[in-house]
């Protein structure tokens, strides 16, 4: 059918029902994102492609997947976001997870190891092992992987500004196991440029910062080439409050600006982008929307990495994506409910096509969550993967009106907010002007006011709620002995070691660190020799804050 052919049935499709579609006019809807949502899509919706422009999956530009066939291949990888307390805890937790079903561990750490605090230091008072496991010293890395063969378990590591530090426990660990260093597979998160603008867990300033991973990176391009050692968190845009589109926008123009710098050290587009990935959220309002935005992002990605960046290895131009049900959709109110919002987020990833989901769990909202709650996560996910028959079809989606002009939309939305991101400077000045946590702020705003005014149904918050007294939740309660113990842990690290070493590997690293940054003085090789030496996360960052100062709001100080 030509497309005037189409005008013409469609205006008399809408003349047939023009009283049914009058009363549907009524009540307006809206994406989460704003996008005025028409009653129905036709493919007048959808741009007609030029001749040969058909796509498909396994091809560029990768809307319609990264492979050929799809789940049909390979399912898309179960993880969960476990650890906790201390790394003999951990250690017990991670090989139940790999015996029962060889579940990946994503290693919580708490927020003292988060911001490079030993536990005997005084800031970290009332935190260790709080959210995740305590880390001082390659002594508990090797203690949470005894059992645990680095060359043939993924690991990956939810960590950001000490991540060079815990990259290089986990190089010294797999050497001493034997490890063939080229297998070594895992993961950091490493994306610092969100957490000056989502999280607030920085420690140096955004130029130091920015140099530990762009070293990490470089060092793993040429000596860990199976390891990803970077992951742009837009989810942490989102549960910070940003739109659909903003966390698209800004988790690339993160990743840009790391490609850029990796560029201009002479790093090859093609030696470490196929390594490069991204943690987004799964569980925004819209399932269909959720959906079309990885399919966006794959064209996008793969567009700029080729055309811009002259990427030609099929694997950089594949936008990989690890997908979660971010927290903040989760409620207090009628928590069971939280199981069918994990469930629509497990969906709204596996429609999409992405490589990776982990979902968060029913009793997350009040503290670490149960055992039980864990299985019922991780059993959702095989629901979803076994009875559905959502895997058998590769982008099942593909070719729906709706689904196709969502993704053209959400495209365009994208690329305009990068290219302003852009015209003003890039991220870094962003970050420095206060322009994202500005723009994030405003779209949680209008967010939450989109749900007390009724606008966005929230179930069980602001309709259908059920006042009822809910009974006894046992959040995960860490025993209050555990700081003391992890104290005397780290204490003893320190008298056992070779203390001339551990002080001679120190003071190397800020000889390297006063060094202008490039590869001839790439950080992670002092860094290693300090772990090796037995140096602790505290000391190892104490010394580059020495050299690079801290970071807060107003900058360095």
């Amino acid at each position: 059918m030509l497309r005037e052919d189409m005008k013409v049935a469609e205006a008399n499709w809408r003349a047939r029902h023009a009283e049914e579609l009058a009363q549907a006019a009524v009540k307006s809807a809206r994406c989460e994102d704003g996008l005025p949502l028409k009653v129905v899509y036709t493919p007048l919706d959808v741009d007609e492609p030029p001749p040969g422009a058909m796509e498909f999956p396994g091809e560029f530009p990768y809307t319609r997947g990264n492979d050929a066939s799809g789940y049909r291949k390979k399912l898309w990888t179960i993880s969960h976001y476990a650890g906790f307390g201390s790394p003999r805890d951990t250690n017990v937790l991670f090989r139940r997870m790999i015996d029962h079903g060889g579940v990946p561990p994503y290693m919580a750490l708490d927020l003292p190891t988060q911001l490079g605090l030993d536990p005997d230091d005084p800031m970290a008072a009332g935190e260790v092992g709080l959210t995740g496991t305590s880390i001082a010293s390659l002594r508990d890395w090797e203690t949470i992987f005894d059992g645990i063969s680095l060359e043939s378990t993924f690991v990956g590591t939810v960590i950001n500004a000490p991540a060079a530090v815990i990259l290089a426990m986990h190089i010294v660990l797999a050497q001493k196991q034997g490890a063939d260093l080229t297998r070594v597979r895992g993961n950091l998160q490493n994306d610092i440029l969100k957490e000056f603008t989502a999280r607030g867990n920085f420690i140096f300033p955004v130029a130091p910062s920015l140099r530990l991973v762009i070293d990490s990176v470089e060092y793993c391009a040429r000596h860990l080439p199976s390891f990803w050692p970077l992951n742009v968190t837009g989810g942490h845009f989102a549960e910070a409050g940003a739109d659909r589109v903003h966390e698209v926008a800004f988790a690339f123009a993160d990743a840009f600006t790391y490609i850029e710098r990796l560029l201009a050290r002479g790093v090859s587009i093609d030696a470490f982008a196929k390594n490069v990935f991204f943690l987004m959220k799964t569980n925004h309002f819209d399932l269909f929307e959720e959906a079309a935005k990885f399919r966006a992002m794959r064209r996008i990605w793969a567009t700029r990495l080729r055309d811009r960046y002259g990427a030609r290895d099929a694997e950089s131009l594949k936008c990989k994506v690890l997908g979660h049900s971010g927290g903040s959709q989760m409620t207090r109110e009628r928590p069971e409910l939280n199981i069918a919002r994990t469930t629509l987020a497990c969906l709204a990833g596996a429609l999409g096509g992405i490589q990776l989901i982990g979902l968060r769990t029913m009793d997350e909202v009040f503290g670490i969550p149960t055992e039980k709650s864990e299985m019922i996560a991780i059993g959702t996910q095989h629901v979803v993967a076994h009875e559905t028959g959502v895997p058998d079809v590769v982008d099942p989606l593909g070719g729906s009106y709706y689904v196709e002009s969502l993704t053209r939309e959400f495209e365009s939305r994208v690329l305009s907010a990068i290219d302003r991101i852009e015209r003003e400077g890039g991220i870094v000045r962003a970050i420095e002007n206060g322009s994202i946590r500005r723009t994030i702020a405003q779209d949680a705003y209008e967010a939450q006011r989109a749900v007390e005014r009724g606008e966005k149904i929230k179930v069980g918050v602001n309709k259908y709620r059920i006042d009822e007294v809910e009974p006894p939740r046992r959040p995960y309660q860490l025993d209050p002995a555990e700081e003391g113990r992890r104290i005397e842990d780290v204490r003893a690290v320190r008298r056992e070691r070779d203390g001339a070493a551990a002080t001679a590997a120190i003071e190397e690293l800020k000889r390297v660190a006063r060094l202008p940054e490039g590869s001839e003085s790439n950080l992670m090789v002092p860094i290693i020799e300090a772990v090796r030496a037995y140096a602790t996360m505290g000391e190892i960052c104490k010394a580059l804050k020495d050299v690079f100062g801290e970071y807060d709001e107003r900058g360095r100080i």
